[in-house]
């Protein structure tokens, strides 16, 4: 019987111990990626939906696959808990305030669970801890929301519609647009508007400056608000004034005591009608004086003595007025 050559056997043996050693390291990358040959420990999540979760889908914290999905059990017609193994190494980061929502890898890809911290302080989370859950957007809610929507748009499609009709059978609302006098009229609106907004710029750029002058003290209002020696000048007057009412006061007060008690020259010019009589008899007699020295006057210019010197005064009076008005 031939014998079979050496060589085919060692072929054959290496051939066993390479395929050994791939579907070794298949099996483990395969059992690292769910977590198989990790420390772990169990925690769960009930949640009211889960659809597209499966078993061994990963379950994430801030990003990073920290477990995966154990187990996924009905409970009753409205909860579904999860079970989650969660590693050993990132328990000190999932506290028991820690919140699961069902998400997606991206836009299209594989659901999974992110858990998301929450603020404050909590304790790490233990074997055996139930976590609080948020009910995730799901895709129902999205279409119901699209279908309202929709309606809505289709309203507001018909309302305009409605109004783009009415504006176009609108005979005053055209010849309003075909008005060629009101537009004319609308742009020396326009005009005038724009000379007044600059007219005011003007106003404002001479009361700033009117302003910056009061400020550096000059001008006669800078002068009046700026001037210290001013205000205290005007301080002095104003306290001058007070003591001059002061005096009128005093003054007044007096005269009206000496009204009242009957003493004093006003009294007498007031009240006493002997000196009343008296002062009306003496206006008289110097108005009876005054006229007979006009006619004494009178008489001497009559008289030939005089009569030269005053014909002089006369002339010499007349040629001073007409040399001022030569000058």
């Amino acid at each position: 019987m031939p014998q079979r050559p050496t060589g085919n056997y060692v072929k054959l043996g290496l051939f066993v111990v390479v395929g050994t050693v791939c579907l070794l390291g298949t099996l483990f990358l395969l059992g690292r990626q769910q977590s198989l040959f990790s420390r772990s420990f169990v925690v769960r999540a009930d949640f009211r939906n889960v659809s597209g979760l499966l078993t061994g889908n990963n379950v994430r914290l801030g990003g990073i696959t920290v477990g995966t999905v154990r187990q996924i059990q009905l409970l009753n017609d409205s909860t579904v808990r999860v079970a989650i193994n969660l590693n050993r190494d990132a328990q000190p980061f999932v506290r028991k305030n820690a919140v699961a929502a069902i998400g997606t890898d991206g836009l299209v890809g594989n659901t999974i669970i992110n858990l998301t911290a929450q603020p404050g302080a909590a304790p790490a989370v233990q074997p055996g801890d139930l976590l609080h859950t948020r009910r995730p957007v799901g895709m129902d809610d999205l279409l119901s929301t699209f279908d309202v929507s929709n309606k809505n748009l289709v309203s507001i499609t018909r309302d305009l519609r409605q109004i783009t009709g009415r504006l176009n059978g609108s005979k005053a609302l055209w010849g309003l647009l075909d008005d060629q006098q009101l537009a004319d009229n609308l742009r020396h609106s326009l005009r005038n508007a724009a000379e007044a907004s600059g007219q005011l710029s003007l106003a404002s750029h001479d009361v700033a400056r009117l302003t910056g002058g009061v400020r550096q003290g000059r001008g006669p209002l800078g002068y009046l608000l700026t001037d210290t020696a001013f205000a205290g000048r005007l301080g002095h007057a104003s306290r001058g004034l007070a003591g001059t009412s002061d005096t009128l006061g005093a003054l007044l007060a007096n005269l009206k005591g000496q009204v009242a008690n009957g003493a004093g020259p006003v009294h007498t010019l007031l009240g006493d009608t002997t000196a009343s009589r008296q002062l009306r008899q003496t206006m008289h007699n110097v108005e009876q004086g005054t006229a007979g020295f006009n006619r004494s006057m009178e008489a001497l210019q009559h008289n030939f003595l005089l009569r030269g010197y005053l014909r002089r005064q006369q002339k010499k009076q007349a040629r001073a007025a007409s040399a001022t008005m030569v000058h």
